[in-house]
């Protein structure tokens, strides 16, 4: 599944919802957007912030609050999803990919070079 941060529509969303075995943040446009660019990088930690969805680590990776997926989720799932997401998230903090408050560590795909 993929947050995915529109950086022009100021949206946060979710792709792939059903998709519990891979976890990314996506920005979408504009065209070019990327992590080296700091208005980009401010934009998304603004969006990401004003959504209640997430933060950035000074690394350049999200960190996504799993509520967030859930809401963003509700509708889009099926049945047994919450166990998939529950061993998810779990799984990911079995390798250290959580923060102390839980969470979710996730890579940032830009449109553009990172």
């Amino acid at each position: 599944m993929e947050v995915v941060v529109d950086l022009q529509g100021l949206t946060v969303t979710l792709a792939g919802a059903e998709d519990t075995e891979r976890f990314a943040v996506r920005v979408a446009g504009p065209p070019g957007a990327s992590g080296r660019h700091g208005p980009d990088v401010h934009r998304l930690v603004d969006v990401l912030a004003a959504a209640g969805a997430g933060r950035l680590n000074p690394g350049g990776d999200a960190f996504i609050r799993p509520d967030a997926v859930r809401f963003h989720a509700a509708g889009q799932v099926g049945e047994g999803w919450e166990e998939r997401f529950t061993a998810m998230v779990d799984f990911a903090a079995s390798k250290g990919w959580t923060a102390e408050d839980g969470w979710i560590q996730a890579h940032v795909e830009w449109p553009g070079p990172d």
